[in-house]
């Protein structure tokens, strides 16, 4: 066993996430064998008093220390080598960890995995493991920016959460190094993600203000729906929508028209807590939170917002439920008032909603397509074809889209009448089409036969 008092670090990112995480989850025991690519990780522990090292040669035996070690101790145990074949030692004794489901995190440390396939020395593929050695596996690349950074650390809370996460188990990671000798002593806090289940003791929500945020999801029964009103109306909140969440209550806020302005920087995106539920969506609303909850059951790492502290293993409604249970008293709204004032000030300044994404989400839309529809059904005319703009990238320009492409293209060549909106008579139109129909004559000839239909052209 080796401890050091010294207090330096390799000044590789990934190795210092990788440490901070396992000090934050209180692993500190570590069976190392000894080699160049794992020195860096190796010689940053050594150099830590918080871990105890235990020297193991060869990596079958040092494997089967850890087994022994973590089912005597019960804590986890970290296993260290270097690259080539030196970690498919560790598998029979990892085969013998996955069934006992004993918790053993293993750092194999590599080369970049660029160098797979290449006839690299000491380059082994780790990327695809057998089922029954580890829980999980994932991979710490260099970090070279911001995105690798959030990778890296996403993969070490969720390689070091499997090792207790439903009966728990061993888990890997491939570290990648570059061999670097500098030493560091200042170094930059991580994140540290906890996973919570339904019977731990949930922690306390201490901020003024929180949001939740609704991603797609299923159609919401009136039990869930109500705890969440009650949530909102205790902790002073309000629900981020779009027409995919289906919640349907008081608090709900459609927050496109605020939150996406250029010139309007709205208070509801600064937000000290966050609570994620549902799945994908594609508004963001540009939310600053400090911190985001995510309440799912699959119990999943999915850091939409980059700003993930704490991950709710549980059914939603159990998690509101939880929460309103433990304070009694109610909040004065502050935040939903404060919305709903932005958004009629937004609003007040302008009279008619443009053609954009907002408008289109609106029941003006609805109504005026129901309009267009209505006066073609009223006409003696049986078949028509209707091109509705879709997408707008300027003031100027839009793009023509529908489902039926050809029916209308065959339309223009033929010369024959299409009806388009009125807003479209002030603006440049755009056709597009894929490079083999652009090398074909073809579409010189429809670019003159819509030059040619201009004046038939119809517009409601």
């Amino acid at each position: 066993m080796w401890r050091n008092s010294m207090s330096s670090c390799t000044d590789e990112r990934n190795a210092q996430i990788l440490i901070q995480v396992l000090k934050a989850h209180g692993i500190k025991k570590v069976i190392a064998s000894p080699g160049t690519t794992n020195a860096c990780l190796v010689s940053s522990m050594q150099s830590d008093p918080f871990f105890e090292i235990y020297s193991a040669p060869e990596e079958r035996s040092g494997a089967y220390m850890a087994c022994g070690m973590a089912a005597e101790s019960g804590e986890p145990v970290v296993l260290s080598c270097t690259g080539a074949t030196a970690s498919r030692n560790y598998m029979p004794a990892l085969t013998e960890a996955f069934y006992r489901k004993l918790p053993i995190l293993t750092v194999t440390s590599s080369r970049r995995n660029a160098y797979i396939g290449h006839n690299c020395d000491q380059v082994t593929d780790r990327t695809v493991l057998p089922n029954d050695v580890a829980k999980i596996s994932v991979q710490m690349p260099i970090v070279l920016d911001d995105v690798s950074e959030w990778n890296c650390t996403i993969n070490a809370n969720k390689a070091v959460l499997e090792l207790y996460h439903r009966g728990g188990g061993p888990a890997h990671i491939n570290l990648e190094t570059t061999y670097s000798k500098k030493k560091v002593t200042d170094i930059q806090p991580v994140r540290i993600i906890r996973r919570f289940m339904k019977y731990d003791e949930l922690p306390n929500i201490t901020t003024q203000r929180v949001c939740i945020f609704v991603g797609a999801h299923v159609e919401m029964d009136d039990k869930l729906e109500r705890a969440i009103s009650e949530f909102c109306k205790k902790y002073n909140g309000i629900v981020l929508c779009d027409h995919t969440s289906n919640y349907r209550g008081e608090y709900r806020a459609f927050c496109n028209i605020v939150a996406n302005q250029y010139y309007w920087k709205s208070t509801i995106q600064n937000v000290e807590l966050m609570v994620h539920i549902g799945d994908i969506s594609s508004s963001d609303y540009k939310i600053q939170a400090k911190e985001v909850w995510r309440v799912n059951p699959d119990g999943e790492i999915r850091d939409t917002f980059q700003k993930l502290y704490n991950v709710f293993e549980m059914k939603e409604v159990e998690f509101f439920e939880y929460y309103n249970k433990k304070k009694k008293d109610y909040s004065n709204n502050e935040l939903l008032i404060a919305y709903r004032q932005e958004e009629k000030e937004i609003l007040s300044r302008m009279p008619e909603l443009p053609f954009s994404n907002i408008w289109i989400a609106t029941d003006e839309y609805a109504l005026a397509k129901a309009r267009q529809e209505n006066i073609l059904l009223t006409t003696n005319k049986k078949n028509w074809t209707i091109i509705r703009p879709y997408k707008t990238y300027n003031n100027n320009r839009l793009q023509l889209g529908m489902y039926e492409k050809e029916e209308w293209l065959y339309r223009l060549m033929m010369g024959k009448t299409l009806v388009f909106p009125t807003e479209l008579k002030k603006r440049k139109t755009t056709l597009t089409c894929p490079d083999e129909f652009q090398r074909n004559k073809t579409i010189d000839n429809t670019i003159y036969r819509m030059k040619l239909v201009q004046r038939k052209t119809q517009t409601v």
